[in-house]
């Protein structure tokens, strides 16, 4: 193998290294965020379990499991609360979920299937809350509209545009690709500019750059 292979393979390595460290990082913070939320329920301390468990939520990384478990465990924490009639705690940990599910949202939502249900129980107990307390914010709305008016408030929500989304996957990717390419193609073995090679490689390196900052703006 060439120099400038063994270069190139180097760097790949590198990338793939930094990659799986990102990704563990993200794996054990998920873990070690899920298992204090469970221990602070086991204990009763269910608003501190709420704010460990929706970290854990937002470590979020393909293939881990404990996110999933952290939704799962807010969901349960919100429905024994509302059996129990206490709304405020069941609001808290399922404003909590929402906030952590659109946190983690991308080139794709891994919760999308969740979201709508929650939205929508969210708004049921926002108009309870409200009735039960009488707030001045109810202004002679009776609780169906109370709870079609949050609905739409929620519904509010903005969610990245998909093809801005890819756009920065993409563009980053070929940013990171086109500076090995313009030091490895537009470079020679002595570190000497290839005048055509290095204006190609470079240029397209640069506009990737200029197309990740745009989908950023944009997204």
């Amino acid at each position: 193998m060439s120099a400038r292979g063994r270069a190139i393979g180097w760097g790949l390595a590198a990338v793939l290294f930094v990659l799986g460290v990102v990704w563990a990082r993200a794996w054990t913070s998920a873990r070690a965020e899920l298992e204090a939320g469970q221990a602070a329920q086991a204990a009763g301390d269910h608003r501190a379990a709420i704010e460990r468990l929706q970290f854990a939520l937002r470590w979020y990384t393909p293939g881990a499991s404990a996110p999933v478990e952290a939704a799962d465990a807010l969901l349960a924490i919100a429905e024994e609360a509302e059996l129990r009639g206490d709304l405020d705690l069941a609001l808290a940990a399922l404003r909590r979920l929402r906030g952590g599910m659109r946190a983690v949202r991308s080139v794709y939502s891994p919760f999308a299937d969740r979201m709508a249900p929650v939205d929508d129980r969210i708004a049921v107990l926002t108009a309870d809350a409200q009735l039960a307390l009488g707030q001045p914010t109810i202004r002679g709305r009776d609780r169906a509209q109370l709870i079609a008016d949050h609905r739409a408030l929620l519904a509010l929500d903005p969610t990245p545009a998909p093809g801005w989304s890819l756009l920065v996957v993409l563009a980053f990717v070929g940013w990171v690709a086109g500076g090995f390419a313009t030091l490895f193609r537009g470079l020679d073995a002595d570190g000497r500019v290839r005048g055509g090679a290095f204006l190609r490689w470079g240029g397209l390196t640069l506009g990737a750059f200029a197309l990740w900052i745009v989908g950023l703006v944009y997204a």
